[in-house]
Order: structure tokens, then C-alpha cells, then sequence
């Protein structure tokens, strides 16, 4: 018999062996760089490894501004700094002349604005003044508050920058309307009353109210947030009255033709007068939301004000004010805004003015609850006052526009230009109005359109743009691109190197294209990147990265989470499908993961199956599966359905776990009604087939086996933690190998 002391010491006997399943804190890795050598060959330049410390601290180049006579261009670079834990954003200069003809970057670059000289402050979204001698941009410097504000910089100098305008609330998201003599920044203000026309000033009223409710916070100790109505979340952020609304401001020239400046007596002009809708709109909303004219008609993108159906639709109206920005009023009367698309239910978007303001474009879907529905290009008369489609989705072509940009060029105004996602690359495009020509001008690596460069005194020089453009073995850097070739084609010309070195400097491998069927027989595209110092004598573990969405890709560029590279250059060969599902290959093979979610993980499986088949320095024994969103929800399918043991490690970030639990959940319920056929408490989604109850994974836990690390943010509101919890609590009680990544300050991201 075992006496009570004997259980006490066995119960007792081993734990120290347990310590380290304890939860911890992990440390960021600061270590020296790794080393690698060039096939091994130590005669040859050393690279260094593509680690995180290396990846993160890239210099990102961000978004650009022309000067009005097209010799300048002013952006925005960002870059990590390990000891003040922020990104250093910045502003710099380059002469377009100098660099067309010389390719010395130092004689034509010149950084504006220095981070670490104002504490550590930012400084983007540069916009040049109309007689393009003056950059006004976004910087929190010079308050206590870290406040957002408007400020002014000489281009040429001398002169430090000088405040424009401070306002009662951090703004973002500026522009400098030359023909409207005025800023506009948007920023959010409560929208639950009415407005009252003596108190104009809704920034200072939020402001006011803010810090009136903060200190009947502290007084009452109540803490609470009363919700009566769908959506109460949205990705990261919790909802409340307020909403993001754009504000025009009046800039007149300075005292003595010094620079500008904005009246001490300005009241900012909310565009929208209060009325209860978010313009930009939702997470990913900005400057493209709205438009305005040479006359002073405003334009906007925006839901339909506090719409019943809001949570499960995607519907987006183009709204038009016209005179709007000649009227001091903060309101705005109903006869005052006029819906142009109320004939559609989908999502309308990215409203653009021609330049001489009689057209306006924008960017429609169809669907009302689809958010990645075929995309057609529609153009509104002011003078007539009809629509027409000039490209209509679906029956005009495979690809979806994702920007709009009117041409400048005095004998082409009939031609927009716009990127779309074509076969994993994001190219740039026109389409000529009256022909309903489309042309694809640059397929290659991926580009986003910064601008058009057209001299003031001529505008008959054809089409140059300023693009920023991307790869998979290259950040994002800035290019010049001429497309003034009347037979085709275009000439690009590197205009910016902040990265060149250090990739020159880096093991990277070697991407190609890998076509395989998947299915049905349908051939499917992915991205194999081989390892760094490839040798094919020797065999490689495979890293197979399913991207999220699901309609997304993986595509031709350089990402900062889900880097190809950063496999590679550890020595994995990585396998990227592009599966049903995906963007870039039709409308048609993007609409057949809908309702038929397991079709990312078939395919995955009959990718990494192909890839065995074709390549024997591929390790079969060595294959490790990651991603997040959806890609989440297939590592958690592929611990259930994949062939046994063919995966011998997943990684789940942010991914689904049961359907149904997700469904209700979420904040966005259009997507998860399109995606599976409906509401979860249908009928239908109690049959056995249905996709809520056929593709979940939480469905074939018995079958799970494989070892699983869980990523999860608590601050993820698209797929919620309890996702994460859920998956990490399966894999515990089965007895299978797993750990999870909580962060308590991260988002879907």
C-alpha cells in the first residue's frame, strides 16, 4: 500500500523537468549578423542572412508627390530603429531633370527632413505647393501631445519647416488642392447630433467632448459603451460616434509672398457637414476615398449613413456635393449631395475628377455582399448628367483595376491610367475612354502608380510616370517609366537605391515560376524561390506559404511579413501556390473558392505533391506549412485532410478554427455569407454539406497529428482569439506537440 507521503513525493517527483512549459516572455533576437558564403566558396563576397533584424530594418519607401512643373518629386522614407523601437519616417527630394540624365543618385537626392533632430517625431505624406517652391506634410512634431498636424517646408531652402496649421485633433491623410487654394485632411468627429450651425468648429467640439467625457470617466469610474446596432468592431478598433469626415482649409499666400499660411479666424469645413457616415471608410480608407474639382465639387466614397444592412453588405455609394467647397457652412443640406450609383448595391470606390472637372471616374462592384467582386471602371457627365461603363467586369476583361489616375498629357485627356493584379504582378495599365482600349504598358515585377510627369509648359510629351516599383528580390524603391513610345512598350529607369547595397549584400534565391494542375485539371501558378546557395547535389526542407484572403495572391513583390526570401535565405526552398481562389488569373478561378473553401488546401497539397515529382533535391521528409487569415484556416484544414505525414510542422497565424464560431464572432458578416453560402443559422447551414459544417476544420480533430505552432493577436477582431485558443487547446488535448504566440497588442496583422 502507498501511504499519503509516497503520493505527495510522486506527484512531486519531476517538475523540474516541466519548468520550461511554464509561460515566458520572449526576447527579441539581437544578434550579429549570420554569415553565409557563395557556394561555399570563400574566395567569394560574403552575404549575410535575410534574419528578421535584417528584413525589418530595410528602408521603406513610401509615397510620393510631383511638383505642378513635373522637375520634382518629394517622398517618404521610413526605416526601423532597433534603439528608439519606431519607425524613423522621413521626407526626401529628387530632381527629375538631374536623374533623367545622370545616374549618380547623391546629385539628384536630398534628404528634407531629419526624425531624430525633433525627437524621434515623423514626417510623411509630402504635397507640393501650387507654385511647387513649398512641401507641406503630416508630422506630430513641436506638441506635448504627439498630435498629427499640417506643416510647411521650403524646397529649396533656406528655412527650417514651420507649422501651417494645428488643429483640435490629430488629422491624416492630407491633400493640397491647387485648384481649390486649399488643404484638406480628414479627421474623426462625432456624428451623433445634429450639427449646430453656431458651433461650426466639429474638431473642437469632439475635442471638447473628448476631454468632458474623460473626466466624467474618472469622476464616475463607469467605464462602459452601450451598442445598439451592427457593426461594434471593426479589425482592430472598437466603435464609437465618431467618424472619420474630410476638412477643407483655405491656404493663402504669406505676409510678403512668404510662403503661405492659413488664417488664424479659419474654422476647417467639414466636406460632409456631420452627416453620420466615415469618409475615408473602414481600415484600409484614405485620400482616395474623396475628390475634388477645379470648380469646387467634392466627390466621396461612402456606406450609405448608419444603413441597418451595414454589417453584412459591402455597399458603397459615390456621393457628389457640388459648389461644396465654396460654402462656409459645416452642414449640408439634403438637396446638397446627390448619389450617383444608386442603382448598384455593391461596392463603389476611388472617385476621381478629370482635370478640367467635367467627368468624374470611379472604381464599381456589382455584389452586394462579395468584397472581392470583378471591379468595372465608370465615369459619371457632370454637364448630362449620365454614366457610362468603360470597362464592364466580367465581359471586357479577366483583371480588376485597384487605382485611377486621369492622363495629363493635353493630347490624350480621353485616357485613364490605373494598375491591376495580372498573373501574380501588379501592372500598370490605360484604357482610352472612347475605343474602350485597354493596354497593358508594364507587366513585369509589380508597380503602383505614384504620378504622371508632365512639364507645365507642355503637356504633349507623351506619358512619364513616377512608379514605385517591387520584386521578389527587391524592396520597393522609386522608378521613372517612359511610356512615350507610340509603338508600345516603355523604358524604366532606377531612380532611387536606399536598399541596393544591402540586398547586393544579402543571400537571397533564386524565384521562378511553378505551374502545376490543381483542381479539376485547372493549371495553377506558385512561386518557387530556390535556396540560398543553391547546390542541386544537395537535398532541401521545403517551406510551402499558402497566402490569406482567400482572394489574394502571392505575388512578384517584396512583403515585410510573409517574405518569401526570408525562407530562402535560411536554406528552405519555398513553395508559394496561387490557388483557386487567388486574384490575377480570372474572375472566374477567384470566384471558385467561395463556398468551396478546402480548394486552397487540395491545391496546396497537389502543389507540394508536383514539386516532389519534379525536383529531387527537394527534401520530402523536411516540408513545413505557414499562413495566416486563410492561410491560417489551411494549416488547421491541412492538420485534418493532408496526406498523412506529408507535413511534418504547420504554423497557424490568426487562422479559423470552426466556421460557425467565427461567424458570429466577426465584424465582417457579408464575407462570411458570401463565402459560405449564407447566414450560419440558415437551414441550409445544418445540412451536412453545407461549407459552414463540410470545410471547418474543428470537423476532423481526430485526425489532427501534426505538430502546430499557433500565432494569435489579441487585438485581431476579423478572426478573434478564441480562434486561436481554440486551435491551441485541440492540439494540447490530443497530445500533440504545440505552442502558441499570443500578443497582447497585435492585430489581424
Amino acid at each position: 500500500m502507498i501511504n499519503e507521503t509516497q503520493s505527495l513525493s510522486m506527484d512531486f517527483k519531476g517538475f523540474q523537468d516541466r519548468r520550461s512549459l511554464l509561460p515566458s516572455r520572449p526576447k527579441p533576437l539581437r544578434e550579429e549578423q549570420k554569415k553565409s558564403v557563395i557556394n561555399g566558396d570563400s574566395s567569394k563576397v560574403e552575404h549575410s542572412l535575410l534574419d528578421a533584424e535584417r528584413l525589418i530594418g530595410m528602408k521603406r519607401v513610401g509615397s510620393a508627390s510631383i511638383s505642378p512643373d513635373g522637375t520634382l518629386a518629394a517622398f517618404e522614407v521610413k526605416q526601423y530603429d532597433f534603439e528608439a523601437k519606431k519607425q524613423n519616417e522621413q521626407l526626401w527630394l529628387a530632381d527629375l531633370t538631374k536623374a533623367a540624365s545622370g545616374d549618380d543618385s547623391s546629385a539628384y537626392l536630398q534628404k528634407l527632413t531629419s526624425g531624430s533632430q525633433y525627437g524621434w517625431t515623423s514626417a510623411n505624406t509630402p504635397k507640393f505647393s501650387p507654385c511647387g517652391n513649398y512641401i507641406a506634410f503630416l508630422s506630430n512634431r513641436g506638441n506635448d501631445e504627439k498630435k498629427t498636424s499640417v506643416w510647411m517646408l521650403p524646397v529649396r531652402g533656406p528655412g527650417e519647416a514651420s507649422l501651417l496649421k494645428e488643429f483640435p485633433l490629430s488629422v491624416g491623410d492630407l491633400e493640397w488642392s491647387h485648384e481649390a487654394n486649399g488643404i484638406i485632411v480628414s479627421a474623426s468627429v462625432y456624428v451623433d447630433k445634429e450639427d449646430d450651425e453656431k458651433e461650426k468648429d466639429s474638431m473642437k467640439a469632439t475635442s471638447d467632448r473628448d476631454k468632458s467625457m474623460n473626466e466624467e470617466k474618472e469622476k464616475s469610474g463607469l467605464n462602459a459603451v452601450l451598442f445598439k446596432r451592427l457593426p461594434i468592431r471593426e479589425w482592430d478598433r472598437w466603435l464609437d460616434a465618431k467618424m472619420a469626415h474630410p476638412f477643407f482649409v483655405p491656404v493663402t499666400p504669406g505676409d510678403n509672398n512668404n510662403g503661405y499660411q492659413v488664417k488664424d479666424n479659419v474654422v476647417p469645413i467639414d466636406l460632409l457637414g456631420g452627416i453620420p457616415t466615415a469618409v475615408p471608410s473602414g481600415a484600409f480608407g484614405g485620400s482616395e476615398d474623396w475628390t475634388a474639382s477645379k470648380d469646387g465639387h467634392v466627390a466621396v466614397s461612402a456606406r450609405p449613413p448608419i444603413a441597418e444592412e451595414e454589417a453584412w453588405t459591402t455597399n458603397r455609394h459615390i456621393y457628389l456635393m457640388k459648389n461644396r467647397i465654396q460654402s462656409s457652412s459645416s452642414s449640408i443640406k439634403e438637396d446638397g449631395i446627390e448619389c450617383i450609383t444608386m442603382d448598384n448595391p455593391g461596392f463603389d470606390t476611388n472617385p476621381v475628377f478629370s482635370p478640367d472637372g467635367t467627368k468624374l471616374a470611379w472604381l464599381s462592384m456589382k455584389g452586394a455582399q462579395y468584397e472581392s467582386d470583378a471591379i468595372s471602371i465608370r465615369i459619371y457627365d457632370l454637364k448630362t448628367q449620365t454614366t457610362t461603363t468603360i470597362l464592364e467586369a466580367e465581359t471586357d476583361w479577366d483583371y480588376s483595376p485597384n487605382c485611377l489616375h486621369w492622363s495629363k498629357n493635353n493630347d490624350d485627356k480621353n485616357k485613364i491610367f490605373f494598375t491591376a493584379d495580372v498573373k501574380s504582378r501588379q501592372a500598370l495599365c490605360s484604357i482610352d475612354i472612347a475605343s474602350k482600349e485597354i493596354t497593358i504598358i508594364k507587366a513585369n515585377q509589380s508597380t503602383s502608380l505614384q504620378g504622371e510627369i508632365v512639364s507645365a509648359e507642355n503637356k504633349k510629351d507623351g506619358h512619364n510616370f513616377l512608379a514605385s516599383v517591387q520584386s521578389i528580390t527587391m524592396p520597393t524603391e522609386l522608378f521613372l517609366i517612359d511610356a512615350t513610345n507610340k509603338e508600345g512598350g516603355f523604358v524604366q529607369k532606377q531612380l532611387t537605391h536606399f536598399n541596393t547595397e544591402t540586398i547586393a549584400q544579402t543571400a537571397l534565391g533564386e524565384p521562378e515560376e511553378f505551374f502545376f494542375k490543381g483542381e479539376n485539371g485547372d493549371e495553377v501558378q506558385a512561386w518557387l524561390v530556390r535556396p540560398a546557395n543553391f547546390d542541386s547535389n544537395q537535398k532541401y526542407p521545403l517551406a510551402v506559404l499558402y497566402h490569406g484572403g482567400p482572394q489574394g495572391s502571392s505575388g512578384d513583390d517584396w512583403h515585410y511579413r510573409w517574405n518569401l526570401q526570408f525562407y530562402a535565405s535560411q536554406g528552405f526552398a519555398v513553395l508559394a501556390p496561387n490557388f483557386h481562389g487567388s486574384t490575377g488569373f480570372g474572375h472566374e478561378f477567384c470566384r471558385n473558392i467561395s463556398t468551396n473553401w478546402k480548394v486552397g488546401g487540395t491545391d496546396t497539397i497537389d502543389g507540394v505533391k508536383a514539386l516532389f515529382e519534379s525536383f529531387s533535391w527537394i527534401d520530402p521528409n523536411k516540408v513545413v506549412g505557414l499562413g495566416a487569415s486563410y492561410g491560417g484556416y489551411t494549416s488547421n484544414w491541412l492538420n485534418g485532410n493532408a496526406p498523412k505525414d506529408m507535413f511534418k510542422a504547420l504554423v497557424c497565424h490568426c487562422g479559423t478554427f470552426d466556421l460557425k464560431s467565427s461567424y458570429y464572432a466577426t465584424e465582417e458578416l457579408f464575407f462570411m455569407e458570401t463565402e459560405f453560402g449564407g447566414p450560419a443559422y440558415s437551414p441550409e447551414a445544418e445540412r451536412p454539406d453545407s461549407p459552414y459544417k463540410a470545410y471547418t476544420p474543428s470537423a476532423k480533430i481526430e485526425n489532427w497529428n501534426t505538430p502546430t505552432l499557433v500565432i494569435h493577436g489579441a487585438k485581431d477582431f476579423r478572426l478573434v482569439e478564441s480562434e486561436g485558443i481554440s486551435t491551441f487547446t485541440a492540439l494540447q488535448r490530443r497530445g500533440i506537440p504545440s505552442e502558441m504566440l499570443y500578443l497582447p497588442d497585435e492585430n489581424h496583422w
